[in-house]
């Protein structure tokens, strides 16, 4: 029988010693926006349908000033900005993801860059799309 002397160390990598890095947040954070990307088409779809078919009673809700409708519209809002995120980082990854497809991009120091390079294009292509929305909201 072979005769197991280092017990104390781990056969695979744990959560406690694993390091995270760029590609692997970026590649969690891909699947999560897809996944969010889906339920949130479901979503879109049950508001259409509810609001198709409750069509009399809306005026009545949007005029109500009580606490219960601010923390709806909310919650509404931080979906939709959340919504827009998922939208605009899952494409910016898929485009990475294509570049990879080809065979660029697989060097360590450039996969770390375009890693950083998705995040932040997607958090500004997001906070323009807010702005430009509020903008043309109020003017």
């Amino acid at each position: 029988m072979s005769d197991h002397k280092n017990n104390s160390k781990p056969t695979s990598p744990h959560l406690q010693i694993y390091r995270w890095n760029i590609s692997s947040i970026t590649s969690i954070m891909h699947r999560l926006t897809g996944v969010a990307l889906y339920f949130s088409i479901l979503g879109i779809a049950w508001f259409i349908v509810y609001y198709t078919y409750n069509f009399g009673s809306i005026s009545e809700k949007e005029n109500c000033e009580c606490l219960t409708m601010a923390i709806i519209n909310a919650i509404f809002y931080g979906a939709i900005i959340a919504i827009t995120f998922s939208l605009y980082y899952h494409f910016c990854n898929g485009i990475r993801h294509l570049f990879w497809d080809i065979g660029k991009g697989f060097d360590l120091k450039k996969a770390k860059l375009n890693g950083y390079l998705v995040i932040v294009a997607s958090l500004i292509l997001t906070v323009a799309t807010i702005i430009t929305t509020v903008y043309l909201k109020l003017f």
